[in-house]
């Protein structure tokens, strides 16, 4: 049985002792500095964006940046493939590693200097000593070194765990998750009714949430040259084409206005409202940009264009649908229809209670707008995680060449 089985153990034991590295990463302080893990209140967009990223942006460590220079060079390599997907086809599997690399190098290297100037107060008694450009240096040296561990550690995970690179920032998620609910302890956990209606609402959103992120939109292709048994043969996609991504960086958008202007040493407070989830319009325009990038990311995770080349070089087809520009536009219709439906279920899970909070004055309303959204991470990763432990389950299961007849013969 466990022989059977080893594969997945394999990796189930390797994803979790890289999570106990990138945990115990998390633990170690940067030289001349003092750790606070606190957090200025739950509903912050930073402090939403260091649980999305598995980062800690309140105390310097090792691992401060999380995964967020990694998750955010996927994402624009990505978006790039997207826009020139030609000159991306001709980068071989070490090219594109290579620019991978480099590119995180060069965010992290942002991303660090950035976060060197909010840490300056966490300087412990003892480093007072040491010049500030010399502290400051070794502040973003380390936050490197520490992005770029991250990198390797997720990339590993990637190719020998389970559940994708981005399951480094299920630690995180929960305990994001386990601090909304303290903070709301006074105000829900406290009263049974209220408790109940929380927990009633949670199991249906993760109901509903699952199913939706499990499901896919079939379309029938016509396969020239294989034999009847494989009539069944379709192209799929999921219903949220775009999955988390839009949420993962709305917050970078919604937080990088306040880190220019912290860098630049300015001030815009009409700016700052517009991205401040305390004020209205600040809702809206989080709304909107989650919206706008998940009808983005559902044409990068699904390329038409890319789709109906494909089909008309292997001389297949959709069914009852012409070859080339037609099945383009149909794929593009198809695609465009579940990204404009998917990409306003997510925005409407992380405004609603915004705006009901803002509306109320009450802000353990606003602060499950995070409890949702890490929510929705959360089922995503475990989606992925499920997929995996499936697939390594059951793949001694299938008789993809017919053994049973080969041996007869």
């Amino acid at each position: 049985m466990i022989k059977k089985y080893k594969d997945l153990i394999q990796k189930g034991l390797c994803t979790i002792g890289l999570l106990l590295v990138y945990t115990f990463g998390q633990s170690i302080p940067i030289p001349g500095h003092i750790m606070n893990f606190q957090m200025n209140g739950v509903e912050s967009v930073q402090n939403l964006l260091a649980l999305m990223t598995g980062g800690v942006f309140s105390s310097p460590t090792l691992f401060s940046l999380g995964m967020g220079p990694y998750m955010t060079v996927s994402i624009i390599l990505s978006i790039i493939t997207f826009a020139n997907p030609d000159n991306a086809a001709g980068l071989s599997k070490r090219q594109r590693g290579n620019i991978q690399v480099q590119s995180t190098f060069i965010l992290a290297t942002l991303q660090a200097t950035l976060l060197a100037f909010g840490v300056k107060s966490s300087i412990a008694p003892a480093a007072k000593n040491i010049s500030e450009f010399t502290l400051f240096l070794i502040t973003v040296l380390t936050l490197i070194t520490g992005a770029m561990l991250i990198s390797w550690i997720a990339s590993l995970n990637a190719i020998f765990g389970l559940g994708g690179p981005f399951i480094m920032i299920v630690p995180g998620l929960i305990s994001g998750l386990t601090r909304s609910l303290l903070a709301n302890y006074a105000v829900v956990v406290m009263h049974l009714e209220r408790l109940l209606i929380l927990i009633l609402v949670t199991v249906l959103f993760v109901f509903i949430v699952s199913a939706l992120y499990s499901a896919e939109y079939h379309l029938d292709v016509q396969r020239i040259g294989i034999d009847r048994r494989s009539k069944d043969a379709y192209i799929a996609f999921k219903i949220l084409i775009a999955g988390t991504l839009p949420l993962m960086f709305a917050n970078t958008f919604m937080y990088l206005p306040a880190y220019v202007m912290q860098l630049t040493n300015r001030r815009n407070d009409l700016v700052l409202s517009m991205f401040n989830m305390h004020y209205y319009r600040g809702i809206i325009v989080y709304g909107a940009i989650i919206y706008i990038l998940g009808v983005l990311f559902s044409f990068v995770n699904i390329m038409p264009d890319q789709i109906a080349k494909s089909l008309q070089e292997s001389n297949d087809y959709i069914l009852n649908v012409e070859p080339g520009k037609a099945t383009h536009r149909y794929i593009t219709k198809r695609v465009l229809f579940f990204a404009l439906t998917g990409s306003l279920l997510l925005a409407v899970v992380v405004t609603v209670p915004l705006l009901v909070g803002r509306w109320t004055g009450k802000v353990a309303y606003s602060n499950f707008s995070n409890y949702f959204a890490m929510l929705f991470v959360l089922i995503a990763i475990f989606e992925t995680v499920r997929e995996d432990v499936d697939f390594l389950f059951y793949k001694d299961n299938y008789n993809l060449f017919g053994k049973q007849r080969r041996r007869k013969q």
